[in-house]
């Protein structure tokens, strides 16, 4: 099977669900080769796999990252210490990972196997065949049923609770917030800095069940001393001055909650020294990630109202002229909501369609009326960034927002046009 054709078979995996423990039964069970962390909630919970994970490995261990969804290909999806699996293993893991299903399921493999079971199972057994120390674990939709449920995890972060996925964990903030809380383990500690009442009702149950320990963070002591397009500084208790690379300052949290995470894991070598240079050294793609320079342009993968709530906040206090901002929003998401809280902000939008799960463009532009806000219609991404640029002045912003899979598109354009450029000179 070629590369190409294991991708397709992969993508079209959308049966009823595999028997995990049965599958990792037969692969050896790889998932207790190596301790683990999990990470659940809504927002932010990549930034948190990543931070964690760079504190590991400063503190000299072998740390798999295994995170969803893929920005440009699905190799992003499985790390470790910073490296993304190559094509050729990632092909080499899905045939060694569809034959054991096939072994085990035979001609109904089909009827079983879904797309994000599968890849679990093939980042674990690469994990294991890799001999990391730590794997650092985000959760798909949830974490009650998610595919990542068979990892037991010592410690769990649960980033926040906000309405998103409501076709699939509830249409409530309760609701939600019981899916995601079973990220702890039983016996476990579960690190979360969610305040809404009904969401902590439903942590503090399931802590309870599972007779785990709960770590609830209040926030409100934070303080932040920078944020540029350098960086940001903040103070946090007993630590001053803590210095992250990574934009926004909903990033802030995020590296409170892996600092927590990485001290309550009780592990010796991870010092205050390797808690420093992970929180300053941690790279997240399509957050608020700064491509380029005048203009500015910027890709932040806000794919909520909670999520682009936040990315206006961040973009206060960095320093611009005008605020161009290129936006697609993906089906199932709460299109008007989203364009309430980001689109008054802007000084002209370009709205697009990403190729995958994009909703209508002119449905969106046509939402935005209101607001009073310039709007012009350009597909695809490609032609919409090229159409930013040119009517960009030096000191203004390009933001690219409102669904990942956009982002990712124009994010691999973005990487192609610098390499073409490159390749004038």
């Amino acid at each position: 099977m070629t590369y190409e054709a294991m991708l397709q078979k992969l993508y079209n995996l959308k049966g009823i669900g595999l028997g995990l423990e049965r599958v990792l039964s037969a692969l050896g069970d790889p998932h207790k080769s190596f301790r683990a962390v999990r990470v659940a909630g809504t927002n932010g919970k990549g930034s948190v796999c990543a931070f964690l994970a760079q504190i590991l490995q400063e503190a000299g261990f072998r740390v798999g990252l295994f995170t969803s969804p893929h920005l440009v290909h699905p190799e992003e999806r499985i790390r470790i210490n910073n490296r993304e699996i190559s094509r050729e293993e990632f092909h080499a893991q899905f045939m060694r990972i569809w034959g054991v299903i096939e072994d085990l399921y035979d001609s109904a493999s089909e009827q079983h196997a879904r797309f994000f079971e599968v890849l679990t199972l093939m980042a674990l057994d690469y994990f294991r065949a890799q001999k990391v120390d730590w794997a650092v674990i985000e959760c798909g939709v949830g974490a009650r049923t998610d595919a990542t449920r068979v990892v037991s995890a010592p410690v769990a972060v649960l980033t926040n609770v906000e309405l998103d996925h409501r076709e699939s964990l509830g249409e409530t903030i309760a609701q939600i917030a019981y899916h995601k809380a079973a990220v702890v383990a039983h016996n476990g500690v579960l690190i979360t800095a969610e305040t809404k009442p009904e969401a902590l009702a439903e942590i503090t149950r399931e802590c309870q069940l599972k007779n785990a320990r709960l770590m609830q963070f209040d926030l409100s002591g934070l303080k932040a001393h920078a944020n540029s397009w350098e960086g940001q500084r903040f103070d946090w208790r007993d630590w001053h001055n803590i210095e992250i690379g990574l934009l926004g300052s909903y990033q802030i949290p995020n590296a409170v909650l892996a600092l927590e995470a990485a001290r309550a894991l009780g592990e010796r070598a991870i010092t205050e020294e390797a808690i420093w240079a992970g929180l300053a050294k941690a790279r997240w793609p399509g957050r608020m990630e700064l491509l380029g320079k005048k203009p500015y342009v910027m890709l932040d993968g806000a794919k909520n109202p909670a999520g682009v709530r936040a990315l206006r906040t961040a973009l206060a206090p960095l320093e611009y002229e005008r605020l161009i901002l290129i936006f697609g929003v993906s089906d199932r998401k709460d299109a008007e909501a989203m364009i309430r809280e980001i689109v008054p902000a802007a000084d002209s939008v370009i709205v697009t369609r990403a190729a995958f799960r994009g909703v209508d463009p002119e449905s969106l532009r046509s939402l935005m009326r209101p607001y009073g806000v310039p709007c012009t219609v350009v597909t695809p991404p490609d032609r919409a960034l090229d159409a930013a640029l040119a009517q960009a002045h030096t000191n203004d912003l390009i933001c690219v927002t409102g669904s990942l899979f956009l982002v990712g598109e124009v994010r691999a354009h973005w990487k192609g046009r610098a390499h073409s450029d490159d390749n004038l000179h």
